[in-house]
């Protein structure tokens, strides 16, 4: 076995967060009675992904960007990888002791790095006995490409799928795994593409259901029937070779070889949240997010959408930007910069605009509505059928043992919004990490929808997927619906100046040594997660 010697370049770094430097091709496989030694690791074909043994004695699973996608947890220092005689890869501590296994002994297999980023331990027959799921979803089909039967395509956050069902052909879903878009869905060419002035989509009634999406050669998306024949088409022949790509916020958009979109589907989600000094400008729009509730600038006016169906407008028609102004004040502004309009909350500095899945939201730091829009329940009931029982909430988190409605969560002074019974916890954990220079945010609550979509998203298209599979087949690992402790409101996704916790960050190492003392514990393998029982 020819080895990859990995050096490690940021000296200091404790645990899983030694950062290594990218060496040059290696083995991807370590074979039935082979090891890797401190420093070793394995390089996957491609040199995307590498796996190595780090100075702490851990396992940390690398993508190019190095951020650490996947640990063993905490190691020995000296302890190395082996793959014994019986197929069992295992991680030993030097006095001999089991740290960490893939419990695979019988099955004369062999540890493998892909070139998707999952880590498998695959028998001789080439069958996978186990597997880290850390497989990447891609976000972009380069053309020429074909997407069809159970392909998925993910957005980086894993929010939003394109996917090609068995049953309903070619589907954009979004957070809440509604369908938001398919192929002969009406959608806006980008703004001065050659095909602004031309339909999108053209889709005759009655149309053959769509069952795959191929880009072609010459840059024309189009989807196919089962019979091969053209369904739909973007209208985009002549700007290839494109790629098409799933954005964070839900859109999808080709673009052609310079990286200018040709085509969009029209269906960005809007940010969830608009701090002081914030603008939202004509055009653009704010976004729940679920993306049913949207706040967006039309006409001149400042209106609130549930599904497209107009809630609330500010009945004006001359506004061209929306400003969240330093004295509390919301206001939207003419071109000349006069207010038309304005929420009438002056006088509270530090407030923060918030779309919330039901209601438009400008709160204080304590928690205080200063104004609100609301979604009629009618309409809520109709899209978002109610799924979890409110209720009166215990005050003891160890009580709580299923997802909790939205109207029973809060939101706490750091704009996580968890079960009542973490909220102090919670912003006492983070004003002690801010007075030790240590910024905190993060996402807390989910609801069962979006933690259906994200299973969609992770582990596969059918419900099969969802709803059975275990959250280790999934990529990443993800709770099943129901299970989750996010849809209790008793986990949190922390964040450091906007960015997802890596095990190398001064914030996850604040976090090992002081969470406990909150309750907080971490979920080996993800640096950000954190919860009551580190589930």
């Amino acid at each position: 076995m020819r080895r990859l010697a990995v050096v490690v370049v940021t000296a200091g770094l404790l645990l899983a967060g030694a950062v290594p430097a990218w060496a040059g091709p290696g083995e991807d496989v370590l074979r039935p009675g082979e090891q890797l030694a401190p420093g070793e690791g394995l390089l996957a074909p491609g040199g995307g992904h590498v796996l190595v043994v780090q100075p702490d004695g851990s396992l940390g699973l690398y993508a190019l960007d190095d951020v650490v996608r996947w640990s063993s947890g905490r190691g020995v220092a000296g302890a190395t990888l082996t793959a014994d005689a019986t197929g069992d890869v295992r991680l030993v501590a030097p006095d001999g002791a089991v740290l960490w296994s893939t419990a695979t002994a019988g099955s004369q297999g062999t540890l493998r790095l892909r070139d998707d980023g999952e880590l498998v331990v695959e028998s001789p027959d080439g069958s996978v006995v186990w597997a880290s799921g850390t497989a990447v979803v891609p976000s972009t089909l380069v053309g020429p490409g074909l997407l069809d039967a159970d392909d998925v395509l993910s957005s980086p956050d894993g929010r939003h799928i394109l996917l090609v069902d068995p049953e309903a052909g070619v589907q954009l879903r979004g957070p809440d795994g509604v369908v938001r878009w398919t192929p002969g869905a009406d959608a806006e060419p980008a703004p001065g593409s050659e095909a602004e002035a031309e339909s999108q989509s053209s889709a005759p009634q009655g149309a053959p259901r769509a069952v795959a999406l191929e880009l072609r050669e010459d840059g024309n998306l189009v989807a196919l029937d089962a019979d091969g024949d053209l369904v739909w088409r973007s209208r985009t022949a002549g700007s290839g070779p494109a790629s098409l790509v799933l954005q964070d916020d839900g859109n999808l958009v080709l673009l052609d070889a310079a990286g200018t979109p040709v085509w969009s589907a029209g269906t960005p989600i809007g940010p969830s949240a608009l701090d002081v000094g914030g603008e939202v400008a004509a055009g653009a729009s704010l976004g729940s997010p679920s993306g049913h509730l949207a706040l967006e600038l039309a006409a001149g006016a400042l209106v609130a959408t549930w599904d497209d169906e107009p809630v609330w407008s500010s009945s004006t028609d001359t506004g061209t930007t929306l400003r969240l102004q330093e004295d509390g004040d919301l206001v939207l502004l003419d071109a000349a910069g006069t207010p038309v309009w304005t929420s009438g909350t002056a006088g509270h500095p530090g407030v923060r605009l918030v779309m919330e899945e039901t209601a438009v939201l400008l709160v204080t730091a304590e928690g205080e509505v200063l104004w609100q829009v609301g979604v009629p329940e009618e309409l809520v009931v109709q899209s978002v059928p109610p799924t979890v029982p409110t209720g009166v909430q215990p005050t003891d988190c160890a009580l709580v043992d299923g997802p909790v409605a939205e109207g029973d969560i809060v939101r706490t002074r750091s704009g996580i919004r968890v079960h009542p019974c973490l909220a102090e916890t919670v912003d006492a954990l983070v004003d002690a990490a801010k007075a030790d220079g240590v910024e905190l945010g993060g996402g807390g609550w989910r609801s069962p929808e979006q933690q259906i979509a994200l299973r969609r998203a992770h582990c596969g298209p059918t419900d099969a997927d969802v709803f059975q599979k275990p959250a280790s087949a999934c990529s990443p690992s993800t709770a099943r619906p129901g299970s989750s402790r996010h849809e209790r409101g008793l986990a949190i996704d922390f964040t450091s100046g906007g960015r997802s916790l890596t095990y190398g960050s001064a914030a996850y190492a604040w976090l090992t040594e002081h969470a406990g003392e909150y309750g907080l514990e971490n979920l080996p393998g993800e640096a950000w997660h954190w919860s009551v029982d580190g589930s």
